[in-house]
């Protein structure tokens, strides 16, 4: 250790500790789900990450008598549970969109070098060759930077697009898990939620029990998968009971030797007990292609609403195959062969095939509906791209009297040629005669200034809608083509809308230009929408950092809470936030070295109306060297760890204040360590594990 360095740290602290009034606005609690996942899933301690993904929504409050939630003086904050998810390893391509990188409809991305193409033309990272493709394609490996080949030291043991893809040949000399003397297929994420919610300082969680099943299609008639062979994520809650998200079939053990998935995405509802799986809507093209696409045809599931007394739930569904005679897209084989054939699964070359989907809606007995067609273009493979529909969010809209469910998310519009999918609201029929059963409930509504094209320049990639409140109130992102950067990147530009449920195209506003180019939104930066309650308060993640992207590495990002001044906000409550957004960092900062100063918040997934927020965090033990926000972790000597984490807001006004951390100028000599300052350097660098 640097004598130097312990000296800096030791008097920051001392001075710290002189000066701080130790308060926050948030209370930070870990949900560990450690014992559980170690007992009864998979996990490791030197990998293994928690992310927090959704938080419960119904409240015991009276929001008209209390509209401070949990900020209420003198109030008990209810305990609400947390859901959340693991990470092994990179996921390569999202476990949460349809297409490769929110972007690839045609799903040519099959190799390294075509998925570095995507990070040098759309992201412009130096990084992008080898460390951000190694890192998507490989996972982690011990001992990153090996030569390229079969038991390359760059090969984790957990995730990576190529250990998924290369799964189906794990028990043959050309599978590369022969590389540890295995013959498995390990999970690389699964769910956990809160045992009991509490605000203890670190709560307890166990693994949720979520069994995919393949009730239509089991690969080779093998009746089950192996135990621990799916990856699972949450999505959201519905009812505060039942876990909506999407799984992976798992990997059958056929009769050959090979490990065979069914399904790579699948929309589930679990109550605890039961899984719910939902199907596809199989419901264009040829005979031949309906069956493979009800036999694997692929679903996801966002969000969920009631209406007329009956639960339905939201997302997309494949309808039927991708252009499968584009051998761009081969992978191990040749893809024509898998339609028409009883067991696809069976094949190498069918682990990987995929479909168009629309926007689909299901009931509680899991009978599926087309919410929507596409927004334009009826022909559900355009020169090679998969057309893709999907429905992200639901509120619950007066129209004419009625209560009824507007939609948001994504939709693809055919330009010529072209597909772009583009952030969408769909609008709910208000023809009486018209039932989500009789489908095409809904009508879908481009958002104007997220659209790809503005006239006949391209300024887009691709744009999504991720959340929408009872006010109407949407939030989204819009991803900068990779030739038009600002300020030295081509990030997602976050944005909200305000919607007239009947009329009118909704424009896109971005946080930037809201905030005039100014405070943690400065010109360019980028950034996820995670959700926005119904006091329009927005969470998510944003660019902590200025540098430039282009030729230089993925900025580090930060949890934030925006929030925004529009029709629904409570006065006094936007005056706890002094009216503007936050880095929940600073909100975070009680002025103590323990405690909450463990914490670094990273994401924020989720929030609901009492205020209380589903995050991810960086975890030093004990508390960082001190409370600024690039603080070492034991003066670079500790490791760090990503963890799940609730934000509690802190009830009493005397007891809570608003406190920005500082900005530490690193010492010049270091030795040893592992993450802390460097962390934050190497999180931007490789990327988070989890894609949102």
């Amino acid at each position: 250790m640097s004598r130097n360095n312990f000296k800096f740290s030791l008097i920051a602290a001392s001075v710290l500790a002189a000066t701080s009034s130790h308060a926050a606005l948030y209370k930070v609690v870990e949900v560990d789900p450690t014992a559980s996942m170690s007992a009864d899933g998979i996990y490791d301690a030197e990998v293994t990450e928690f992310y927090g993904s959704a938080i419960e929504k119904q409240s015991n409050r009276d929001f008209t008598a209390e509209p401070m939630g949990c900020f209420t003086e003198n109030s008990a904050c209810q305990d609400y549970r947390l859901v959340g998810d693991s990470r092994n390893g990179s996921e390569g391509h999202s476990y949460r969109q349809e297409v490769p990188f929110n972007y690839d409809s045609s799903f040519f991305y099959t190799d390294w070098n075509r998925n570095r193409d995507y990070c040098r033309s759309e992201l412009g990272y130096q990084t992008c060759d080898p460390a951000w493709s190694d890192k998507m394609w490989f996972s982690f490996g011990v001992n990153q930077g090996g030569a390229d080949d079969k038991c390359s030291s760059k090969r984790g043991k957990f995730g990576g697009l190529l250990r998924e893809r290369d799964a189906f040949l794990t028990s043959q000399e050309t599978g590369w898990n022969s590389c540890f003397g295995e013959d498995n297929y390990f999970s690389n994420a699964l769910t956990f939620s809160e045992v009991t919610a509490t605000s203890a300082p670190v709560s307890v969680a166990n693994k949720l029990s979520v069994v995919p099943t393949s009730d239509y299609y089991k690969p080779a008639g093998v009746a089950a998968p192996d135990r621990n062979s799916e990856n699972v994520v949450v999505n959201n809650l519905a009812n505060d009971t039942k876990v909506l998200g999407n799984t992976s079939s798992g990997y059958y053990r056929t009769g050959a030797g090979n490990l065979a998935t069914a399904y790579r995405h699948r929309g589930f509802v679990f109550d605890g007990t039961n899984t719910l799986m939902l199907p596809p809507l199989a419901n264009d093209g040829l005979d031949t292609e309906i069956e493979i696409t009800k036999q694997m045809g692929r679903t996801m599931v966002f969000d969920s609403f009631t209406y007329n007394n009956t639960d339905y739930y939201i997302g997309s569904a494949a309808v039927g195959p991708f252009d499968y005679g584009d051998s761009n897209k081969d992978w191990g084989g040749d893809l024509n062969t898998c339609v028409g054939n009883a067991d696809p699964a069976a094949l190498r070359q069918c682990q990987n095939f995929a479909f168009a989907t629309k926007a689909a809606v299901w009931n509680e007995n899991a009978d599926v509906y087309q919410a929507a067609n596409w927004t334009a273009g009826t022909s559900r493979n355009v020169d090679r791209k998969a057309m893709q529909g999907s429905a992200r969010a639901a509120a619950l809209a007066s129209i004419d009297g009625v209560l009824k469910p507007i939609l948001v998310g994504l939709n693809s519009f055919q330009d010529g040629s072209n597909v772009f999918m583009e952030a969408t609201v769909f609008r709910p029929s208000t023809d009486p005669s018209v039932t989500i059963e009789s489908g095409n409930f809904w009508t879908p509504v481009r958002i104007s200034r997220s659209t790809i094209k503005d006239g006949d320049d391209f300024v887009y990639s691709n744009s999504v809608a991720t959340d929408i409140n009872e006010n109407l109130i949407l939030i989204g992102e819009a991803k900068r083509r990779g030739d038009k950067r600002e300020n030295g990147a081509a990030p997602n530009r976050m944005f909200l809308a305000e919607v007239n449920p009947t009329d009118g195209s909704p424009e896109a506003r971005y946080f930037d230009e809201l905030n005039s180019n100014s405070g943690i939104f400065f010109r360019g930066v980028g950034g996820e929408t995670g959700a926005i309650n119904n006091f329009n308060e927005i969470v998510g993640a944003v660019d902590a950092e200025q540098s430039t992207e282009y030729f230089g590495k993925k900025r580090r990002q930060r949890g934030f809470i925006y929030p925004y001044n529009g029709s629904g906000t409570d006065a006094n409550r936007l005056a706890v936030f002094q009216g503007q957004p936050w880095l929940l960092d600073d909100l975070t900062n009680d002025g103590q070295l323990g405690g909450n100063n463990q914490y670094r918040v990273i994401d924020a997934a989720d929030i609901n109306d009492d205020g209380v927020i589903a995050a991810t965090a960086l975890k030093c033990d004990g508390g960082y060297d001190t409370t600024s926000h690039n603080s070492y972790c034991g003066n670079g000597q500790k490791k760090e760890k990503l963890v799940a984490v609730k934000l509690i807001p802190i009830a009493n006004e005397a007891e809570r204040s608003i406190q920005t951390r500082g900005v530490e100028a690193p010492p010049v000599q270091r030795s040893g360590g592992s993450l802390g300052w460097m962390a934050l350097i190497m999180l931007g660098f490789f990327g988070l594990r989890r894609n949102k």
